[in-house]
């Protein structure tokens, strides 16, 4: 499956009543399929260009991608993270840093944290997520 029709399946259910029910649906017919990792970035892609959507706590989307940690997932995320912070994509960034151990990584991902902060092309509500964020992590 090419990333363009993984991102034409989502454009289709993202004005969904039940975003949530068609996500679901979808995710489940990527596992079944075999689809890998490079399902991950049109998925952050469509995140990034549909900030408002209720995606779930954390959501058929998030599962899905959350599959391929350890194995290059953290890399995309992060990429997504400096194109265009989200809510959704700093709170799964958060979820990253949390399950991190090593120092130097989880440098990094604080790094990206704060630069998300400030990211101009931020949805609104990326900002102050990742500024609670980093004073979660400042007070720890």
């Amino acid at each position: 499956m090419k990333s363009r029709d993984i991102s034409a399946q989502l454009e289709r259910i993202a004005l969904a009543q039940d975003f949530a029910g068609e996500s679901a649906k979808l995710a489940e017919a990527w596992r079944a399929a075999g689809l890998g990792i490079e399902g991950v970035e049109p998925v952050l892609r469509f995140i990034e260009g549909h900030p408002g959507i209720d995606y779930g706590m954390p959501g058929a989307l998030v599962h899905f991608v959350e599959t391929f940690y350890g194995k290059g997932y953290e890399a995309l995320l992060l990429d997504s993270v400096e194109r265009k912070p989200t809510a959704t994509t700093v709170w799964m960034l958060n979820r990253v840093l949390n399950g991190t151990k090593a120092q130097a990584v989880r440098a990094r991902y604080v790094a990206a944290m704060e630069a998300a902060r400030s990211n101009p092309r931020a949805d609104p509500n990326a900002q102050p997520l990742a500024t609670q964020f980093l004073d979660r992590i400042a007070h720890g």
